[in-house]
């Protein structure tokens, strides 16, 4: 089982909801900062959260955590899923340990719904009912990875995205020696830390290029990687298409 880290203190501050029909065929996307997403399925299908395969049936859901690279595509005959997105208040009160898969309980998809159907009174349910339903499938942090610094250096890989950096520097700055560092990302990512920080910054460059009309260079520098041929090759590398490709096939 999958966890990640939130802080549940309060209810969401913004929330939108989405229902209907799964197109077929895959359908992908990257998280925004900050920006989460939960969907209760109610057909078959194959979800990839940040590379992992999570096969859902009718009654699962599923949470994107933020900056997670996404996708998902339904098996068999048409049928209706409803989905949220939504971001909690900044706090680092009542952190908790949430699953990224999970059985929903019918009630949830009905008053979810329902609540998607009522406009600007719907939504303040919904955020109760999203909170609710987060709290009840919260685990103790003691669900967490093995090593729960490493949400620590994640999010400071992220916030130096735009600037170069060391791995040293990444050390130092956590208080941990390089090889614990080393290792605790060969543990959860299975590569080196490297490695995650390509992966990040092409995650972003992607999702930038997708729901934003930032110029590609401007996207190159944001993520750190201002030289547009090695920023041309990391976009490739990643997904297989340049910048340009990418933006378009996604439009």
């Amino acid at each position: 089982m999958q966890y990640v880290r939130a802080a549940l203190g309060e209810p969401p501050k913004r929330l939108f909801l989405q229902w209907g029909d799964l197109p077929l065929g895959l359908e992908e996307w990257v998280q925004p900062p900050a920006t989460w997403r939960v969907v209760l399925y109610a057909h078959d299908g194959v979800a990839r959260i940040n590379g992992r395969s999570y096969p859902y049936f009718r009654g699962t859901g599923l949470l994107f955590p933020p900056y997670a690279t996404c996708g998902h595509a339904k098996v068999g005959p048409p049928s209706l899923e409803v989905s949220a997105h939504f971001d909690f208040p900044e706090t680092e009160e009542k952190t908790v340990a949430l699953p990224l898969e999970f059985q929903y309980r019918q009630e949830w998809y009905d008053l979810l719904w329902f609540a998607g159907e009522h406009g600007m009174s719907g939504a303040e349910r919904g955020k109760a009912l999203v909170w609710h339903m987060l709290w009840t499938i919260s685990e103790p942090t003691s669900k967490l990875r093995n090593q729960s610094r490493i949400y620590d250096a994640e999010d400071l890989i992220r916030s130096l995205m735009a600037k170069r950096f060391t791995v040293a520097e990444l050390a130092q700055q956590l208080d941990v020696s390089q090889s614990t560092l080393l290792s605790w990302f060969q543990a959860e990512h299975n590569t080196t830390i490297q490695g995650f920080i390509r992966q990040t910054r092409a995650r972003e460059a992607c999702r930038m290029l997708t729901s934003t009309d930032l110029a590609v260079k401007t996207i190159a520098a944001r993520v750190g990687v201002p030289d547009l041929q090695q920023f041309n090759k990391l976009v490739r590398q990643h997904c297989g298409l340049s910048p340009r490709e990418y933006r378009q096939r996604a439009s």
